[in-house]
């Protein structure tokens, strides 16, 4: 399939993303009023209208999401790649509803929305969720990969005691799924997308268990397909070995963001954004200078994402009265 339509499309919109001229502009805004008008320049004035107030930023950014993604899948043919953005979104629900049915005994979800940790960008409907967890009734096109992970997900709360292996469990089960979309495709992108963010969730893991839980990484938490062996992972039992087992991975600078002084606290928060820098480059460069290339609909995706979660924090702050000083600092976080 071609792919040159929708991605002249894409080119086309991605000057109205968020730059850094609109973003000091959003930042210095006086009011919620003026900093909703930036944001009527991107690519929401379509969902704007005579009634639309500062107070409906919240439904248009996530408007904006919904159109851009049915505009890519419709674009690409729901090529086998777009299952890379929104598999994701299906297994951070399915963790959230065992969540609150395993630890907070719920027996339904209640409210579908970002505020109760849920995303609406995957492909299975809320209450397709719902049947899945609290009935274990599957829908016929959920993968195997997910229907064993939530087949086994209360025996291994009742067994560990502790949700962390639950997550564990459908991680595992995520990569495995991906890996198959990925051989499938017979796309070199896509592999290497895949082992660079499967070594992202390592080195993640790793790090949490030197720095916070203070204990060797459990094999539950470790995801096979990467570039280091789960030999090495295991033999990672301080920082020092870690840093030295990036050095085998895109990863490599991260001993240089961290400082000596920094708490563990610091450490982890630190890996954890150089982790997302460098999967942010990736992407990047994945789609510089392509033409007929699914990475382009794939990148201009994730950066619609990460500007929606920048522009929502922004008008809540200026709903908040928080200070320019202290959303420019909080935005470097996200």
């Amino acid at each position: 399939m071609s792919f040159l339509f929708i991605n002249g499309q894409i080119r086309a919109m991605e000057s109205r993303l968020l730059n850094v001229n609109r973003l000091d502009r959003m930042i210095g805004a006086r009011t919620p009023d003026e900093a909703f008008r930036v944001l009527t320049e991107l690519e929401y004035a379509e969902f704007v209208d005579e009634g639309t107030t500062a107070n409906d930023f919240y439904r248009i950014i996530e408007k904006g999401l919904y159109e851009t993604k049915d505009l890519i899948v419709r674009g690409t043919g729901n090529h086998p790649g777009l299952q890379f953005l929104w598999r994701r979104a299906d297994v951070n629900n399915l963790k959230r509803a065992f969540k609150m049915k395993l630890l907070q005994k719920k027996t339904e979800i209640g409210t579908f929305s970002e505020e109760n940790g849920f995303s609406s960008l995957g492909d299975i409907n809320p209450k397709d969720i719902e049947k899945i967890v609290f009935t274990l009734k599957y829908p016929e096109d959920l993968p195997v990969e997910y229907i064993e992970a939530c087949e086994n997900a209360s025996k291994v709360f009742e067994h560990k005691h502790e949700f962390r292996f639950v997550e564990f469990l459908f991680d595992k089960a995520h990569f495995s799924y991906l890996a198959k979309v990925a051989r499938k495709a017979g796309s070199s992108f896509l592999k290497s997308w895949l082992e660079l963010q499967i070594d992202a969730v390592n080195i993640r893991s790793l790090a949490r268990s030197i720095l916070i839980l203070d204990e060797k990484l459990s094999p539950e938490a470790f995801i096979e397909g990467g570039t280091f062996s789960w030999e090495k992972a295991h033999a990672a039992h301080n920082m020092d070995i870690l840093l030295r087992l990036t050095k085998e991975t895109a990863f490599r600078e991260l001993s240089s963001v961290l400082m000596e002084h920094d708490s563990h606290e610091d450490k982890l928060l630190k890996i954890e954004r150089e982790c997302d820098r460098v999967q942010s480059l990736f992407l990047h460069d994945a789609q510089s200078g392509q033409i007929d290339t699914i990475q382009v609909s794939m990148a201009y995706f994730e950066r619609r994402l990460q500007n929606s979660r920048m522009l929502k924090f922004i008008m809540f702050a200026k709903f908040h009265g928080l200070s320019s000083e202290n959303i420019l600092k909080t935005l470097k976080h996200l």
